[in-house]
This record gives structure tokens, C-alpha cells and sequence, in this order.
């Protein structure tokens, strides 16, 4: 659980995640900011604007999710192919669907986004090749700060897709200085079974 995040040093600049991390403290199960968000906060320092605040959880606390937040005056719905469905209660929503979009005017923070995962009892999985995993201790990783941030090496993974695009370029770049060896090799056999010849694999040597 969270409690304070007084010594966060980028605070001022960061009011949006602080703001979803307060949101999310009592959940009671694992759960983290990933997207590129997870990025700044790892570098400690913000680097770029964000449209949103990015949050990760294990599909299989989907539920408890839904309890929690709606019983915080939250609108939940499903987010898929660009348009949105209501998540009825005890819909347990299974692949492909993995986004959900979380509203609520009358907050601060009035809007952020839940992201499924696949787990096993010990390991992450990486959504789009699950014989790609990461143990749960190397996935979320808990900051000085006190805040859970998805490992960047995963965030990575996931830009990958598009590398060309903007935001995923400048959060490669910004990263990658921070990726000692371990993180490095776990992303480029990633990477070598997801894309061969991605032009990200030539940066990691």
C-alpha cells in the first residue's frame, strides 16, 4: 500500500500520475503505472507531455478492480477497436479485450487507463507472445519514491510495435542510457523473436 510521496523529487511536475497512484493505494492487489509515464518516473524526470496516465494490473484481479474503483464513484467501460462498452458487473472480460477507460468528472485526476495482463502464479507475460515473461519481482518494480512503476524494458517491448512513432522514439531514447545489462538482453531477445531486424536491436549492442 502507498502512503506518501513527499519525496518524490519531480512532484511539481508530475501531479498527474501522483494523482492516479493516490487513486489506486488501497488496491489490494499488485498494480503499477506503465506506458510512458513508467518511463519518467524511472529516469526520474520528466521528459515529455502524456495523454493520459497508464495503469497495469494482472487480468485475473479484474474484479476486484471493478468493485473498487466504482465503489469510488467511477465510470468503467471497455475500451476495443476504437470505441467503448459497458463492463457489466461480474463480466469477466477475457482476451483480446484489455483496456478499460476509468472516468470520473467529479475527480481531479478524471480520467486514466486500466491495462490487463497475463500472469502465471510467478511470472508476467508479455500480452502479445506469452512465452516471453519476466518474474513478478523484475516486472513491477516499486521506486524510492514509493511508487510501482511497470520495468522499462517492458514498457519498451510494448512501444515496439510502432517504433517510429514519436512519443515511443523519445521514450526509447530517453531510457535507454538507464538499462543496465540484464534489461538490455531480456529486450533484445525479445525484441529478435517479436521483430527481427527491428532498429531498435542495433542501439542495444
Amino acid at each position: 500500500m502507498l502512503t506518501s510521496y513527499q519525496d518524490l523529487t519531480i512532484l511539481l511536475t508530475c501531479t498527474e500520475p501522483l494523482q492516479t497512484a493516490q487513486i489506486m493505494a488501497d488496491f489490494p492487489a499488485p498494480w503499477c503505472i506503465c506506458g510512458g509515464w513508467a518511463i519518467d518516473l524511472f529516469v526520474d524526470c520528466p521528459t515529455r507531455a502524456h495523454k493520459d496516465v497508464d495503469i497495469a494490473i494482472l487480468r485475473r484481479d479484474q474484479l476486484a478492480l471493478r468493485s473498487y474503483l466504482t465503489a469510488r464513484g467511477w465510470i468503467l467501460e471497455k475500451a476495443h477497436q476504437g470505441r467503448l462498452f459497458p463492463w457489466r458487473e461480474d463480466e469477466f472480460i477475457e482476451l483480446p479485450l484489455h483496456t478499460i477507460w476509468c472516468k470520473d468528472p467529479a475527480n481531479r485526476s478524471d480520467f486514466f487507463e486500466i491495462l490487463f495482463n497475463e500472469a502465471t502464479p510467478t511470472h508476467f507475460l508479455f500480452r502479445r507472445d506469452p512465452a516471453i515473461m519476466l518474474p513478478f519481482n523484475q516486472a513491477f518494480l516499486q521506486l524510492e519514491s514509493g511508487l510501482p512503476v511497470l520495468a522499462p524494458e517492458i514498457v519498451l517491448l510494448y512501444k515496439a510495435k510502432s517504433p517510429l512513432q514519436e512519443g515511443n522514439r523519445a521514450d526509447f531514447e530517453t531510457v535507454l542510457p538507464y538499462l543496465d545489462l540484464d534489461r538490455r538482453e531480456w529486450l533484445k531477445a525479445a525484441l529478435a523473436r517479436l521483430y527481427p531486424g527491428h532498429p531498435w536491436l542495433n542501439r542495444l549492442k
